[in-house]
């Protein structure tokens, strides 16, 4: 039954890596196939988180959609929002914790060992055949990524979570999101980006969560919900199209106000559990950034909480 399990989670990440325009969609969708849960709208808008964020080289887009679909997995198993949101913190530091043995590296830029930010950059990545790699490592991460998650979120029945579910990631997709927004995937599922992905101090949540907030927004938008084709994605993966705009000033403008896209710059320090991470942005720790966000993504009339 091992074996089968392991032959299909591999199948399925195949299908979805082939079909899929970037790493962070192709592994979240991919998770989430594997758990028996559908959410094309969000799978698409994790596009930007690959080649770890934006294509800035920050941790590796596998792991995001790791993340991500642990946090869609958590609002299955739990009722209240609380819970959801430390569960799926409690998940994604597992998750950051395991990635390198299964990678060797967190970040992108060292998995692949280049950066991906120019044109000629991209082209190389994909002349070396390095997408071909990123691909088996898909495999490999999802047959075992899918069982931390499973044992993560069972540990965490029975939990109290009440001095732990403060969460950067959730008060930002809160603030910002519509009503529409929030009642169809819940806030909770962003969960695990926070303290810069299950802790790590890499790409603030706050900001991920603004750059995810603007790609629902456009892909919700287009008259057709068919899934990007490689070629379009490609397109977008290159710097064209609009859809990469918004969340390419809102990107540029953060780091000209906070100095880094990085959380552990801003906060100084990387958090050394979900109780001091939920602490610190309980007494205001994160308030700059998350307002600063809300000021540029809120939809009218959702100003202020």
């Amino acid at each position: 039954a091992m074996e089968e399990r392991e032959r299909h989670v591999r199948a399925v990440a195949k299908e979805w890596w082939l079909r899929c325009t970037a790493c962070s969609e192709a592994s979240f969708t991919t998770h989430n196939r594997c758990a028996g849960i559908e959410a094309p709208l969000e799978e698409e808008s994790s596009h930007l988180l690959s080649g770890g964020m934006m294509h800035e080289g920050n941790a590796c887009g596998l792991l995001s959609g790791a993340v991500l679909s642990a946090g869609l997995q958590a609002a299955r198993r739990f009722e209240d929002d609380a819970t959801r949101s430390a569960a799926t913190l409690h998940a994604a530091v597992r998750l950051a914790d395991a990635y390198p043995e299964t990678s060797g590296a967190l970040d992108c830029r060292e998995i692949t060992g280049q950066s991906l930010i120019t044109l000629r950059e991209k082209a190389q990545y994909l002349r070396e055949g390095k997408g071909r790699q990123c691909g088996r490592l898909l495999m490999k991460w999802a047959n075992r990524s899918d069982v931390i998650i499973d044992e993560a979120l069972t540990e965490f029945e029975g939990h109290d979570p009440s001095a732990t579910c403060t969460n950067c990631a959730v008060e930002t997709f809160k603030r910002i999101a519509s009503d529409d927004e929030l009642a169809r995937s819940g806030a909770t599922y962003v969960a695990g980006l926070a303290g810069g992905v299950g802790l790590l101090g890499r790409s603030c949540a706050a900001l991920t969560v603004g750059i995810i907030v603007l790609s629902l927004r456009y892909y919700s938008a287009l008259r057709s919900h068919q899934r990007d084709s490689q070629l379009l994605g490609l397109f977008h993966e290159a710097g064209f199209g609009r859809f990469r705009k918004r969340p390419t000033a809102l990107f540029q403008e953060f780091k000209r106000e906070h100095g880094s896209d990085l959380c552990r710059d801003i906060v100084g320090r990387e958090f050394t559990s979900p109780e001091d991470h939920a602490s610190f942005v309980a007494s205001g720790g994160c308030r700059d950034v998350i307002d600063f966000v809300q000021s540029r993504v809120a939809e009218p009339g959702r100003e202020r909480s």
